[in-house]
């Protein structure tokens, strides 16, 4: 009988493990269906610039909360979005740097 409060004990020792882990889970599954997201996103913007619409480009970014750049060199447009993340994690968020930046880029080549 003197081992009757034991697996009590070791639960109490290791919830807060557990529950860092699962957090920590949670929030890199949510950084990982955030850059899909941007993805599509990136999808959208290519194609507002492959059809000519580039005033489109600010107006669905804004709509997205993302930020698009369009930088134009030579032969070459690299079309970028990014987005910034809150991790919410205790000690990953400092890790991360919360917030943490995300972002997805697609290099186009111009035709001559």
């Amino acid at each position: 009988m003197k081992n009757k409060g034991q697996a009590l004990t070791e639960f109490i020792i290791l919830l807060p493990v557990l529950m860092l882990l699962i957090t920590g889970m949670v929030d890199f599954g949510n950084i990982l269906y955030q850059k899909y997201q941007l993805e599509n996103h990136l999808d959208t913007v290519v194609l507002f610039y492959q059809n000519e619409e580039a005033a489109k480009i600010s107006d669905y970014a804004k709509q997205e909360n993302i930020v698009a750049t369009i930088d134009e060199t030579g032969e070459e447009t690299t079309l970028k979005v990014s987005k910034k993340i809150q991790v919410y994690t205790p000690g990953l968020n400092r890790i991360l740097n919360s917030p943490y930046p995300i972002e997805t880029k697609r290099v186009i080549l111009n035709e001559s």
